[in-house]
């Protein structure tokens, strides 16, 4: 692992952004993707329309604006062209909400490397160095490490987490039992 996120807030820096965020040149756009799980109660959808919207995600590459989220199966939301890789707004909103993620973006050589994040719905964010074809990789220095093929094993398992289904939880009507109740006037 690279480094891990607290509360929001990236360990190794305090920053609570990515690694790859900050001042980026056009040349730092970079394609990205997340995949989301859990329960998410439907009076919240608008709002992760929204940051997700707001972040350029789509539900194909190169496709067009959120208008509804489909429930039963992993969110999975893509993009082409962000500034950074940064969808920390995305990521975020899945942590506030407790829905956990597995979020890729590819490097920009000489400035950034891909990298995979993951938060299982509980404790730090986990970061893994990552390839363009969205896999996880190891450094020689990662590697060392971990010092044993059982510790590198478990490296990878992690790191290819999947989320599971996306669920969206119905909004209950207002209980109208208690006015059909008799009164005691």
């Amino acid at each position: 692992m690279t480094g891990s996120w607290t509360n929001g807030a990236q360990a190794s820096d305090g920053t609570g952004k990515s690694l790859a965020s900050g001042f980026c040149t056009m040349p730092d756009r970079v394609s990205v993707s997340i995949t989301i799980g859990g329960i998410l109660p439907a009076d919240r959808v608008p709002e992760l329309i929204e940051t997700a919207n707001r972040c350029g995600l789509s539900l194909e590459w190169d496709g067009g604006p959120l208008t509804e989220i489909p429930s039963g199966e992993p969110l999975c939301l893509r993009a082409h062209e962000v500034v950074g890789g940064d969808i920390d707004d995305m990521e975020d909103f899945c942590c506030h909400n407790d829905l956990p993620f597995r979020s890729w973006f590819d490097g920009n050589y000489g400035h950034f490397t891909p990298e995979i994040r993951i938060w299982i719905g509980e404790g730090p964010r986990q970061v893994y160095t990552a390839a363009q074809d969205e896999k996880a990789v190891l450094t020689a220095d990662e590697a060392s490490q971990l010092a044993s093929y059982e510790a590198i094993m478990e490296h990878f398992r992690q790191a290819n987490y999947i989320p599971p289904p996306l669920h969206i939880l119905p909004i209950k009507a207002p209980d109208d039992t208690a006015e059909a109740q008799p009164s005691c006037e």
